[in-house]
C-alpha cells in the first residue's frame, strides 16, 4: 500500500492537503503545527474513531475542526496495483466522520466488501491494535505493551500458523472463571461463605432470641406481683391523706375569708382617700423626679448665664475702648478709608509748589515793571508790580498751614499721629468686636436654654398639681408630694400582696376540694398503719415497675418481631445445608481451574522461549545498526519489556538507558515487529512522528540510513520538527522532503 494524497478538515487542518510519494517521505513542520494531527487523521481514516472513547479527550472531540466546519477526510492510495479513494464525512447531527466510502479512483465503483469498520484491516492486513504497536510509531510512545491481537499474530508465525489462540485471552478466560469463584472478597466462594456465615448467625440469633423471650416472661411475672404490693400501700396512703386533706381544706377556707375581708377594708380606705391607680402614681413619681432634675439643670444653667453675662460685658468694654466703637468693623473700615482719602487730599495741598498762577503773576509783574521802566513811569508803580508776587506767596503759605492743621485734626479722633497707626488699630478692633459678638451669641444661647428648662419646670409643676388635686388638694409645694406618693404606692403594694395571697388560697382550696371530702371520713378500726415507704417513694417504685413491665413487653415484642423477620428455624437450617454443599462443589472447581492456569502458564513459557529469541534477535540486529555497534542483542520478556546487551554480555534494562538509547532500543523492537507481523504482500507504510528527536547526530544518521534502506520495500513517512534529517538526506535517491510551511494547509 502506498499513500498518495491526504486531504483533511480535522482539528487545526482546514481543508489541508498533503501529497506523498513512494520511498522515504520526510515531512518537516515546527512544533504545534499539525504533525500529530496528520497522524491521528491517517489512523482515523483507516480504522475510524475508537468506539469506547468518551469525554473531552476522545479523538472525535479532541480533533473537532477549529473552523467549526464538519469533520471530513479523503485519502488517495494504491493497493495491490489499484488506485483507491477513501472518504469519511460527517452528516449533519450524526457521528463525526461516520459516513464512509471506498471507490476505485476515477470511477463511482465501490470497493467490494470494504466498510468503515474493516477498511484499515483490509488495507494493512492487521487490526488496529497490531497497527498501533508496529507501523504507527509516535514520539513518547515507542515502548510496546502486550496485546492479544499482537500476541496471536506473533504466535501464529512461530507455531502452527493459526491465529485463533492467544495465551492472554485463554489466561483471561480462566482467570475470569477463577475470579467468578474467588477473587479477594468477590466471587461465588466469598459470597457463599458470607451467606453461610449469615445463615449461621441467623440460627445463633434465633436461639438467643428464644432464650431472651423466656427470661423476659419470668421477669414479667415477678414485676406483676411487686406492682400489686405497691398499689396496696398507695391505697393506704390515700385513705390516710383523705382525712388530712379535709382538715386542710377547712383551714384554707378560713384563711381565704380573712384575706378577702382585709382586701375589702383596704379598698374602702383607699377609695375614701381618693388614691389614684398605681400606674398614675408611678407616672406622678416619674414626673416629680424629672421636675427635680430639671430644677438642678435650670440652676446650673442660670449660673452659666450670669458668667456669660459678665464675659459679654467684658468683651463689650474691650471693644468700646477703640475709637471705632460701636460701629461694625466693616462700617469702621469704610469711615477710616474716607478719612484717609480726605487726609491725603489735605496733605497734598500743604506741600510747597510753584503753581501756574504764581508764575503768571511774576511774569505779569516783570512785564509791568519793564513797561514802567521803558515808559519812564514813577518808581512806586515798579514797586507795586514787584509786590504782587510776594503777596501771592504769602497767601499760599497761609493756605498750606491751614490744610496741614485740618489734616491733623482728622487723625486726632483715632489718637494717631500718622495714618499708618490706624490700620493695626482697625485689625485689633475687628478681633475685639468679633469676640464681643461671640460672647453675645453664647449668652443668648444660654439664656434660651434656661428658658427651655424654666418652661419644662413650669409644665411639670402644673401637671403634678393637676394630677394630685384629687387626693391631696392642699398641696402647695410640688416637692412635698414624694411622701404622699410613697404612702399611696405602699397601699397598692399591700393590696396586691393580699390579692396574690387570696388567689393562692383559692387555688389551694380548689386543689383540696378535688382530693378531700367535705367532711372527714370516719376512723377505721383497727387504725390504719402508715406504710414505711413515703408516697413519693412508692410512686417512684410504681413508675419504675411500669417502665420495667413496658420494657419487658417491648423486649419480648422486639424479639418475636426479629424472629419473624429472620425466618423459620427449620427453613434456614435447610438453606444452610444446601449452600454448604454448593460451596464445597465450587471449591473443587476453583482448585481445578487453578491447576489448569498453572499448566497454561507452563505451556506459555515454552512458547515464549520460541518467539522471544527470534523477535529479540532481529530487534538486536536493527539496534546494533542504530547504535553504531554499541549494543548487539535485545532480550524481551512476555510483556515485551526489553533489555539491551553489549559486548560485555551484561543485560541492561531499558529503564537504565539514556532517553536516546531507550528510544533507539524500542524503535528497533518496533521495526522488528513490523518485519515479523505485518504482511509482506501489503507493504504497510511505516509512519514515524518525531521518533528520532532524542537521537544524537551520529545515531540519527544511522537510523536514517536504515530507514532509507527499508524504504525500498515499503513507503515510510517520517514527521519531524527539525531540519537535520532533511539536510542529511538531501539529494538522496528515493527521498522526498516536504515542508508543510511551503503549503497552504493551515
Amino acid at each position: 500500500m502506498i499513500l498518495q494524497n491526504l486531504t483533511a478538515t480535522f482539528g487545526c487542518l482546514n481543508n489541508a492537503s498533503l501529497s506523498l510519494d513512494a520511498g522515504l517521505n520526510v515531512i518537516q513542520a515546527p512544533n504545534e503545527s499539525g504533525k500529530s494531527t496528520w497522524l491521528a487523521f491517517l489512523r482515523t481514516m483507516l480504522y475510524g474513531f475508537p468506539t469506547r472513547e468518551r469525554g473531552a479527550l476522545a479523538d472525535k472531540n479532541r480533533y473537532a475542526p477549529w473552523n467549526g466546519a464538519a469533520m471530513s477526510g479523503r485519502i488517495v492510495l494504491t493497493d495491490a496495483g489499484q488506485s483507491l479513494v477513501l472518504t469519511r464525512t460527517t452528516a449533519h447531527g450524526s457521528t463525526p466522520m461516520g459516513h464512509f466510502a471506498a471507490l476505485y479512483s476515477g470511477t463511482a465503483t465501490p470497493v467490494a466488501g470494504m466498510t468503515g469498520q474493516n477498511a484499515g484491516e483490509l488495507l494493512t492486513g492487521v487490526p488496529r491494535p497490531v497497527f498501533e504497536r508496529s507501523a504507527f510509531i509516535r514520539q513518547g510512545a515507542l515502548a510496546i505493551d502486550q496485546d492479544a491481537e499482537l500476541e496471536r499474530r506473533i504466535a501464529s508465525l512461530l507455531s502452527s500458523g493459526e491465529e485463533d489462540t492467544s495465551y492472554i485471552e485463554t489466561e483471561k478466560r480462566l482467570r475470569a472463571a477463577l475470579n467468578q469463584r474467588r477473587h479477594n472478597k468477590t466471587g461465588f466462594l466469598p459470597r457463599a461463605e458470607a451467606e453461610i456465615a449469615v445463615l449461621q448467625g441467623k440460627l445463633a440469633r434465633l436461639r438467643t432470641l428464644r432464650q431472651q423471650i423466656d427470661e423476659a416472661n419470668a421477669a414479667l411475672q415477678e414485676a406483676a406481683a411487686a406492682r400489686q404490693d405497691i398499689t396496696e400501700k398507695l391505697s393506704r396512703h390515700d385513705r390516710i391523706a383523705q382525712g388530712d386533706a379535709a382538715q386542710a381544706l377547712r383551714s384554707a377556707r378560713a384563711a381565704l375569708a380573712q384575706t378577702e375581708e382585709s382586701i375589702r377594708q383596704l379598698r374602702a380606705s383607699m377609695e375614701a382617700a381618693h388614691i389614684p391607680p398605681a400606674e398614675q402614681l408611678m407616672q406622678i413619681k416619674f414626673n416629680a423626679a424629672n421636675l427635680l432634675t430639671t430644677q438642678v439643670s435650670m440652676n446650673h444653667v442660670q449660673a452659666q448665664a450670669e458668667e456669660a453675662k459678665k464675659q459679654s460685658a467684658a468683651a463689650k468694654a474691650a471693644a468700646d475702648a477703640f475709637p471705632f466703637a460701636p460701629a461694625p468693623p466693616e462700617a469702621a473700615a469704610e469711615s477710616v478709608r474716607n478719612t484717609l482719602e480726605r487726609y491725603n487730599a489735605l496733605m497734598q495741598r500743604s506741600v510747597p509748589s510753584l503753581p501756574v498762577s504764581a508764575v503768571l503773576t511774576l511774569l505779569a509783574a516783570g512785564i509791568l515793571a519793564g513797561a514802567a521802566y521803558g515808559l519812564q513811569q514813577s518808581y512806586w508803580i515798579v514797586c507795586a508790580a514787584a509786590a504782587v508776587p510776594l503777596l501771592c506767596a504769602a497767601l499760599r503759605s497761609r493756605s498750606r498751614k491751614h490744610a496741614r492743621a485740618e489734616a491733623q485734626a482728622l487723625l486726632s479722633p483715632y489718637g494717631a499721629a500718622a495714618p499708618e497707626e490706624i490700620d493695626p488699630m482697625l485689625v485689633q478692633y475687628h478681633k475685639a468686636y468679633q469676640h464681643w459678638m461671640a460672647q453675645k451669641d453664647a449668652e443668648a444661647q444660654i439664656n434660651a436654654s434656661w428658658q427651655n428648662f424654666y418652661q419644662t419646670y413650669k409644665r411639670l409643676s402644673e401637671e403634678i398639681l393637676s394630677e394630685t388635686s384629687t387626693f391631696c388638694p392642699d398641696l402647695e409645694n410640688v416637692h412635698d408630694i414624694s411622701p404622699l406618693l410613697e404612702q399611696g404606692l405602699r397601699q397598692w403594694k399591700q393590696l396586691q400582696t393580699l390579692e396574690t395571697r387570696a388567689g393562692q388560697l383559692r387555688a389551694r382550696c380548689e386543689a383540696l376540694q378535688d382530693g378531700a371530702a367535705a367532711e372527714a371520713p370516719p376512723p377505721e378500726d383497727p387504725p390504719l398503719q402508715q406504710p414505711a415507704e413515703s408516697r413519693e417513694a412508692l410512686q417512684a417504685q410504681l413508675s419504675e415497675n411500669e417502665q420495667l413491665q413496658k420494657a419487658l413487653h417491648s423486649r419480648m415484642d422486639q424479639a418475636a418481631g426479629e424472629m419473624a423477620a429472620i425466618g423459620d428455624f427449620i427453613t434456614i437450617s435447610a438453606q444452610l445445608e444446601a449452600l454448604e454443599t454448593s460451596r464445597d462443589q465450587a471449591q473443587e472447581e476453583y482448585d481445578a481451574i487453578a491447576l489448569a492456569l498453572e499448566a497454561l502458564s507452563s505451556a506459555n513459557d515454552t512458547l515464549q522461549q520460541r518467539f522471544s529469541p527470534a523477535l529479540g534477535r532481529r530487534a538486536g540486529e536493527i539496534f546494533e545498526a542504530l547504535s553504531g555497534g554499541r549494543y548487539h542483542h535485545i532480550l524481551l520478556d512476555q510483556s515485551l519489556q526489553a533489555a539491551a546487551e553489549g559486548p560485555d554480555a551484561i543485560a541492561r534494562s531499558a529503564a537504565l538507558l539514556s532517553q536516546g538509547a531507550r528510544d533507539q532500543l524500542y524503535l528497533a523492537v518496533r521495526l522488528a515487529i513490523c518485519e515479523l507481523v505485518l504482511p509482506a504482500a501489503k507493504q504497510v507504510p511505516l509512519i514515524l512522528d518525531d521518533a528520532l528527536a532524542n537521537f544524537d547526530d551520529q545515531r540519527c544518521a544511522a537510523a536514517l540510513d536504515w530507514l532509507l534502506q527499508a524504504s525500498r520495500e515499503r513507503q515510510i513517512l517520517l514527521f519531524t520538527c527539525q531540519n537535520r534529517e532533511a539536510v542529511y538526506l538531501q539529494n538522496r535517491e528515493n527521498v522526498h522532503i516536504i515542508s508543510l510551511r511551503e503549503h497552504d494547509w493551515h
